[in-house]
């Protein structure tokens, strides 16, 4: 029989990693763990690893045991029981009070070749210990607090503390969470819970080896919902870690695929040897995290990771004392990333440096897994599939793609308005809709983008230049909703022909379903010479997202539009004028289709006008995207503004096309700057842009 040691990713903060790779053994690895015991019995764990390759008729485990302190030659062989993760346990009866008792694991191959672990003690004794009822529990902590007796002339020598597990079964080797200073009662926080999980626990004193166990009790985590950050990449990233409150904690260490969150295996044939992105037998699969979101969490894949690398900037930090890395992004939002420790079987680590789970393994070797490091920075490392690691979960943007082809559309009122009929309780979507009605959860806004055709040509004379298309909506409760008039404001869309199109809505109260979903053009109906030509599909719906676009105040500045000393223009950015000297190509990276609402406040105009001024002064938005094409140069009956004084306005514009950067980016003041005694008393700021149909 070969007898090898297990190869492991040296986890380390040096630059030349140790990336060994084992060969097939039979038994890796021996321990011999801690005895749980009373004044009469004993029960001994330990570990044997790899046993996985054998049938069980071909070995033997348990625990050697006796009062000589070579229990290995001179004790008493006791056959134990091993589970699946290589943990034996043994249990030992008719001790004697007070006596010391030396004990090894042991494993015996084929009955003929023995292998042992270290030599323990512990002594039978009457000692007792009580377990009090957790207290301040939350989603990721608790307070735990017990009481011992019979040990206070030995308290020097003693450590107390608690184990936990997931089982009840499981908490004589489970989680250990030593105190340093022992006393009869004691009391501490554990923390790295998983939320909405119940878990059992026991208070312990401990002598040697020898571990004194309390009664069982349990307790359970608060459901949490995790926040996420939109960082502008292809996923949301968690703010906090899992098993963690705020950004600054640990949280868990697992390893690879560890759904448990248990095994202290050591070997990584213990673990899941294959990719695990976005499935099932994701780490986090049976979490619920996710509260009312329509998406679910996952670990991220190599490629996320690698993602958030190289598209955000890196900066050593401190939160709350605690080091980390933040990882910023071009739109201004950040994450922190704590740098943690790593474990090895029941041993954590500490080492200056950071290690998280991805959910690929490597394509070189499949006992090692893909993993973040931090430390002067961010790079993807390897490391073993039974090494403990962090965990922070993405999660998908809320987006639905409804089913094509079962939406229904039409005059269906017979009112002269087309509907793009998504769902409706009350309708023949009822029982075929493109959606799952239950999905629609949201608390911010939804977007909904569809494409619409057979309009072109197919319009009578004297048909206006455009139909106003809105969202009707409500959740089950009908406090929630949003009934478009059908009259162009900040959330229609001016359907002008064959195209896509963007409508939305806002809400301050959390929308749970929905019983009436759709989109209403108005007139188009009694406008088309066949409504029959015309077809509809929605692409997708957002829920709750990122309809803000940073602003860059940098080129924003007051000035005279034409150059004749008539009109006032607020410049957001152009590249021919002040705005492209300043920041060039600052919105470079801008994509979106349909409305664009800009909030601005202007100041100086009170007390600073001509005599016979007009005091009114129409305010219009223009744009052209990089291409120049498409833009909008104003003339519309709609998003235009009033100026008449000092104040915050806002103005927008429609822009159906796909929109790709900005060129020229202004809010026109129409005839301000004539009437204004002193241009250079008025000051302005671009308050805030409005994009529902970014991409």
């Amino acid at each position: 029989m070969l007898l090898l040691a297990a190869g492991f990713f040296t986890a380390a903060c040096s630059d030349s990693e140790d990336y060994s790779i084992s060969n097939s053994a039979v038994v890796t690895e021996i321990t011999t763990g801690d005895a749980v015991v009373t004044a009469i019995s004993a029960t001994a764990y330990g570990t044997v690893q790899d046993l996985s390759k054998l049938d069980a008729s071909r070995y033997q485990v348990g625990t050697a045991y006796g009062t000589s302190n070579d229990p290995v030659n001179m004790g008493t062989k006791q056959i134990g029981s091993i589970d699946e993760n290589g943990n034996v346990t043994t249990t030992m009866s008719n001790l004697t009070e007070g006596t010391t008792y030396y004990y090894a694991t042991y494993v015996t191959l084929q009955g003929k070749v023995t292998k042992y672990g270290e030599v323990k003690s512990f002594i039978a004794t009457d000692a007792d210990v009580a377990t009090a009822a957790a207290t301040s529990v939350s989603a990721c902590k608790a307070t735990l607090s017990g009481q011992a007796s019979g040990v206070s002339d030995i308290l020097a020598s003693t450590t107390v503390g608690f184990r936990y597990a997931t089982t009840a079964d499981g908490v004589a080797a489970g989680e250990d969470v030593a105190l340093d200073e022992p006393s009869a009662s004691f009391s501490t926080v554990v923390s790295g819970l998983l939320p909405g999980s119940t878990y059992y626990y026991a208070a312990y004193t401990k002598v040697g080896d020898g571990v004194i166990l309390g009664n069982i009790q349990s307790f359970t985590t608060e459901s949490q919902v995790m926040e996420y950050v939109d960082l502008g990449l292809s996923v949301l990233w968690a703010k906090t870690n899992i098993g963690a409150e705020v950004e600054s904690e640990q949280g868990v260490l697992v390893g690879f695929g560890d759904q448990s969150f248990s095994n202290r295996s050591t070997n990584s044939n213990d673990y899941t040897p294959w990719s695990i992105t976005n499935s099932d037998e994701d780490f986090i699969y049976n979490l619920s995290i996710d509260g009312d979101s329509p998406m679910k969490s996952y670990i991220p894949s190599v490629e996320q990771m690698e993602e958030l690398i190289s598209k955000t900037t890196q900066t050593e930090e401190e939160v709350n004392g605690v080091k980390g890395i933040r990882f910023t992004a071009s739109n201004g939002n950040s994450i922190f990333i704590p740098l943690n420790s790593y474990r090895k079987g029941n041993e954590v680590t500490a080492d200056g440096c950071g290690y998280y789970w991805t959910s690929t393994v490597s394509d070189v070797d499949e006992a090692y897994g893909k993993s973040l490091r931090l430390k002067n920075g961010a790079s993807v490392e390897l490391s073993n599939l039974a090494y403990g690691l962090g965990l922070r979960s993405v999660r998908p943007y809320a987006v639905i793609y409804p089913v094509a082809g079962k939406v229904k559309v039409g005059d269906i009122e017979g009112h002269g308005t087309f509907r793009i009929e998504i769902y409706n309780e009350y309708g023949s979507t009822a029982g075929n809709s493109c959606i799952s009605p239950d999905a629609i959860r949201f608390s911010k806004n939804m977007v909904v983008t569809f494409q619409i055709s057979g309009i072109n040509d197919n319009m009578k004379e004297g048909a206006p230049e455009f139909h106003v298309a809105g969202l009707e909506y409500s959740d089950p409760s009908w406090a929630v909703g949003y009934w478009s008039a059908l009259e162009m404001g900040k959330y229609e869309a001016p359907v002008q022909g064959d195209g896509t199109y963007t409508v939305w809505m806002e809400t301050e109260e959390k929308a749970n379903g929905a019983i009436v979903f759709c989109i209403d053009i108005g007139n188009l109906a009694a406008d088309a010479i066949d409504v029959s030509k015309i077809k509809a599909e929605v692409l997708s719906i957002k829920l709750d997202a990122d309809v803000d676009q940073v602003v860059n105040p940098a080129p924003v500045s007051f000035q005279n539009k034409d150059g004749k000393g008539v009109d006032g223009r607020i410049e957001i950015y152009n590249e021919y004028g002040n705005g492209g000297g300043v920041a060039p190509g600052c919105y470079n990276d801008m994509a979106f289709n349909g409305i664009c609402l800009v909030d601005f406040t202007i100041k100086g105009i009170d007390n600073n006008l001509v005599s016979g001024a007009s005091g009114n002064y129409l305010t219009e938005l223009s744009f052209a995207d990089s291409s120049w094409d498409p833009g909008y140069w104003g003339g519309a009956p709609y998003g235009f503004a009033n100026v008449t004084g000092d104040g915050s306005y806002q103005v927008f514009a429609y822009l159906p096309g796909d929109c790709e950067g900005a060129v020229v980016w202004t809010i026109e003041l129409i005839g301000l700057w004539k009437d204004l005694l002193d241009t250079s008393k008025v000051q302005v700021s671009i308050d805030k842009i409005t994009i529902p149909g970014k991409k």
